[in-house]
């Protein structure tokens, strides 16, 4: 619950930002996941990385 709260506080820009990163992640391989978590980790999980490749897009899907 207060992973919607803190979504519900983002901009429109941020809400994207979060559903773009979600669904690469949804649809990535187990190998892929595992990449996007370790980029998503090396960021602190409080900084921004919206539009940050390493962040929301699997390696190899660009």
């Amino acid at each position: 619950m207060i992973m919607l709260a803190r979504f519900s506080e983002l901009d429109a820009k941020g809400q994207a930002a979060f559903l773009e990163a979600l669904n690469a992640y949804l649809y990535a391989s187990p190998q892929q996941r595992r990449r996007l978590r370790d980029a998503w980790r090396l960021h602190g999980g409080d900084a921004p990385c919206a539009g940050e490749p390493p962040c929301n897009v699997p390696p190899g899907a660009d």
